[in-house]
């Protein structure tokens, strides 16, 4: 008699948010066999509440573990994964580095471009019900073609999004790229150490509202069917060092693991 197969591990994610994609760029990295079930605003929240008790996404949880968020998930893959596979470096100065940039690109830039982005795409509920729904259940997707302004509203109050806020944070995610170009200068292949590091995968994730790769995980509009005003930012840091280095982590690494195209 044959033993039944064991369950997947269960990621619940809503689609579009950089921290979902973070998590996907990390079990990939990883190898770690999941199952993604994709939840729409208000959904998500009931899901990981029924799951993990938690309304933080991405939330993956299995027979032996659970985790909140990108970080738990690293921190557990890292210390079990082949030593080639390891992202978090080993060096004290690399170690000390590498934690800055968790909280300079998971943190203040991720923030910064999700909130830039969100402000000027929400007004285009014609452009905006795909990513915010793709992949959901049936049920899920037809509540955001419906009730649009409700999914639209709850993410300007938690985000809370206004014209200033969103200029504020397409500067301070300027601010944030200088650095990494001042950083990329000496010609260096990746941000700390001479392999590919989390403070990599961190920043390109957060970064890439701002480059639109093609490898992205998640369902987002299309250049063509960006707002002016994303479009413009997008040409301008494609063309900075930095830019191309979040295009080249994506085209390398992302497509390496399964990276899809974005919708």
């Amino acid at each position: 008699m044959t033993e039944p197969a064991a369950k997947l591990p269960v990621l619940i994610t809503f689609p579009p948010s950089l921290d979902s994609e973070l998590s996907r760029f990390l079990l990939g990295h990883y190898g770690v066999e999941h199952e993604e079930h994709p939840h729409t605003l208000y959904f998500c929240f009931a899901a990981t509440l029924w799951h993990g008790f938690t309304f933080i996404f991405p939330l993956l949880y299995g027979p032996s573990f659970k985790f909140e968020g990108p970080r738990p998930m690293a921190n557990y893959f890292d210390a079990r994964c082949p030593r080639e596979l390891r992202l978090f470096p080993q060096g004290e100065n690399e170690k000390r580095q590498f934690e800055a940039d968790w909280t300079q690109f998971n943190e203040a830039l991720a923030f910064a471009t999700a909130k830039f982005a969100y402000y000027h795409l929400l007004p285009h509920r014609e452009i905006m019900i795909v990513p915010l729904s793709e992949r959901t259940p049936a049920l899920e997707q037809r509540a955001v073609k419906s009730a649009y302004p409700l999914f639209a509203g709850l993410l300007r109050l938690l985000l809370r999004l206004n014209a200033k806020n969103a200029q504020d944070n397409l500067d301070q995610a300027r601010k944030i790229l200088d650095t990494v170009d001042s950083r990329l200068s000496a010609g260096q292949k990746y941000l700390v150490g001479d392999q590919l590091s989390l403070s990599d995968v961190a920043f390109a994730v957060a970064a890439a509202p701002l480059v639109l790769p093609e490898a992205y995980g998640g369902p987002i509009p299309p250049y063509e069917h960006m707002p002016t005003p994303i479009q413009s930012a997008i040409d301008e840091t494609r063309a900075r060092p930095a830019g191309a280095f979040a295009l080249r982590i994506y085209q390398e690494e992302r497509r390496r693991i399964g990276g899809r195209l974005a919708a």
